[in-house]
């Protein structure tokens, strides 16, 4: 999941975006008095022109303390009062990003999030600020680029969905976490780790799948009929980037397990003494697991600067057990035979490994169902194997 609101460079360097929003902010003034919004403009405009040095050179190394980053902000914050709320301020339930400058995102909770809405965390202000963590599958906010926390992304809802991705890091800093997946519904990615040093996130975890994905045929059963095959799992989030001088990146992601298969139904009994019983039906195939995501990069030279580990593939889901053969009615009848047990979910294959990492091994496979009681009794199905590791 992406969010739609990202700022970024770009955005926090344009003026005409600034301005914009200056004149959103500002409070409402009659058609023919114009004055206060362009004061407003012109007084974001100007901060924003003393602030462009520090946004520009993000990717220089150097402290924030040695760059007099604090110094400059509060300069900035003297001679910009009648912009203040616009470019210094903290994020709310309505506005959950921060102000343009300095200021956290909001984090939403159950209390300000709706069951049936996405709420992604506010971004921090541009220069300073923590980035707010994301709700029902929300995204999380992004920090700002010379101090702040990364948010992280949402575990998916109750109505079901991905989980969010984790927010960005600043200058140095650990990308925020991807959320959970809901049933069969896939983990969020990691957030980046700083632009210059810091861990990229984790991804988030796909959802488990339910039972019976499909629906086998209803009432009387027919010997190529079966129950309802299981799920597949959610696919596992990828690890965000680590940083360009050191960092590692995050870890993949673990797959959701595929559901299970549903029993086979039982078979008819016999209607008299020469007709045969039916058939039960096969048992449902198990659902495949969830690929495990792939772990983040890291470009960065140092000893930490460790590509993240593939997320494990989740376990195949169980066969179904095939349906009871019914009894005949009378001397001369036949009883049904026993439907066969649905097979486990697909095999999976380890991941690959990345240059100094271990290839992953293959996943476990599903159980196959057991065979149906009948006058002749059905076979197991196949066990399968879990989904695939990510990559390294």
């Amino acid at each position: 999941m992406s969010s739609t609101r990202r700022r970024g460079l770009a955005a926090a360097l344009g003026a005409s975006a600034l301005a914009g929003a200056a004149l959103t902010a500002a409070p409402a003034v009659a058609a023919v008095d114009t004055g206060p919004a362009q004061s407003k403009a012109a007084c974001v405009e100007h901060a924003m022109d003393m602030a462009r040095p520090l946004i520009k050179s993000v990717s220089t190394p150097g402290s924030a303390r040695a760059r007099g980053v604090n110094e400059a902000i509060e300069r900035i914050r003297s001679k910009s009062a009648e912009c203040s709320d616009v470019l210094f301020r903290d994020g709310t339930a309505d506005k959950p990003d921060a102000g343009l400058l300095v200021g956290n995102g909001f984090s939403y909770t159950d209390e300000s999030c709706s069951a049936d809405d996405v709420c992604d965390g506010g971004d921090g202000g541009v220069l300073r600020g923590d980035g707010g963590d994301g709700f029902n599958g929300g995204d999380g906010g992004d920090a700002g680029w010379y101090g702040g926390t990364a948010g992280a992304g949402g575990r998916a809802g109750l109505l079901g969905g991905d989980g969010g991705d984790g927010g960005r890091a600043g200058r140095f800093g650990n990308g925020g976490n991807g959320g959970a997946g809901a049933l069969g519904g896939n983990g969020g990615n990691g957030g980046s780790g700083g632009l210059l040093r810091g861990n990229g996130g984790n991804g988030g975890a796909g959802g488990d799948a339910g039972v019976g994905g499909n629906a086998g045929a209803a009432g009387l059963t027919e010997p190529g009929s079966r129950g309802g095959d299981g799920g597949n799992g959610g696919a596992g989030g990828n690890g965000g980037r680590g940083g360009s001088l050191s960092g590692n990146g995050g870890n993949g992601g673990a797959g959701g397990k595929g559901g299970d298969g549903e029993h086979g139904q039982h078979g008819v009994h016999a209607l008299g003494s020469v007709l045969a019983g039916e058939h039960g039906q096969h048992g449902g195939y198990g659902g495949r697991g969830g690929n495990g995501g792939n772990g983040g990069a890291s470009p960065g030279v140092g000893v930490d600067g460790r590509g993240g580990a593939g997320g494990n593939g989740g376990a195949g889901g169980n066969g179904g057990n095939g349906g009871n053969g019914s009894t005949g009615g009378g001397a001369g009848a036949i009883g049904g035979n026993g439907g066969n047990g649905g097979n486990g979910g697909a095999a999976g294959l380890g991941g690959t490994g990345s240059v100094g990492g271990n290839a992953g091994s293959v996943g476990a496979g599903g159980n196959g169902g057991a065979g149906g009681i009948g006058a002749v009794l059905g076979n197991g199905g196949n066990g399968g194997n879990g989904g695939n590791g990510g990559a390294g």
